[in-house]
């Protein structure tokens, strides 16, 4: 009766998705091993999904990349709920940035193996990119700054490289309190602001540090 009781404690239900599964299927492979070399079948396998369910959930590594990019939107976005942005413009960009690293926190290791396979792939990394400047116009909507049009897709790209920049420094920040992280996007993010205040007739930069 004990032994069964103790046997039951160690079986807990996994409430995760099938997406959730494969995504954090691929990201604990790709931490030990080159992102390319992964196959859909050993993905799914890790994840325990049957590989009909993985074809028809997240079909190949690309999807898989965009849709770990939706889960970190989800999350961030979903965490304004409870503790909304403030501050200036630049203030809320640096704690939404923030939020997407803490969103990714664990995953280093796994993010540089995809960094690292991402030139070997171009066509991909072009669709995955698609989807993470999707991301960044988001971000730049829930500071309140506009996304649209010509000029909006411009700040989109603008917040992009910061992001990325900022990106590489993250993937190799040892300390938990992720300083040359905060100091890589601040600086990042100030240059921005600095080059949009400096255009002649704009009478209000903030909306532009981006």
């Amino acid at each position: 009766m004990a032994a069964a009781k103790k046997k039951s404690s160690k079986a807990k239900t996994d409430n995760r998705s099938t997406a959730d599964k494969l995504i954090d299927a691929a990201l604990a492979l790709a931490a030990e091993r080159p992102w390319r070399t992964l196959s859909l079948p050993e993905i799914a396998e890790h994840a325990k999904v049957p590989i009909g369910e993985a074809l028809l959930t997240l079909p190949s590594r690309d999807r898989i990349q965009r849709a770990l990019i939706d889960r970190v939107d989800r999350q961030v976005f979903e965490s304004l709920k409870d503790d909304p942005l403030d501050g200036s413009v630049k203030d809320q960009l640096f704690d939404i940035l923030m939020r997407r690293f803490d969103a990714l926190e664990g995953h280093q290791a796994a993010l540089r193996s995809m960094a690292k396979d991402a030139a070997r792939d171009p066509l991909g990394t072009a669709c995955t990119g698609a989807r993470f400047l999707k991301s960044m116009a988001l971000s730049l909507q829930a500071a309140g700054v506009s996304s649209e049009g010509c000029s909006g897709a411009a700040k989109a790209k603008a917040l992009a490289v910061i992001q990325l920049n900022a990106s590489r420094v993250w993937m190799n920040d040892d300390d938990p309190g992720l300083a040359q992280t905060m100091a890589a996007l601040d600086k990042g993010l100030a240059r921005a602001e600095k080059l949009a205040s400096g255009k002649p007739g704009r009478a209000t930069p903030e909306p532009e540090a981006a």
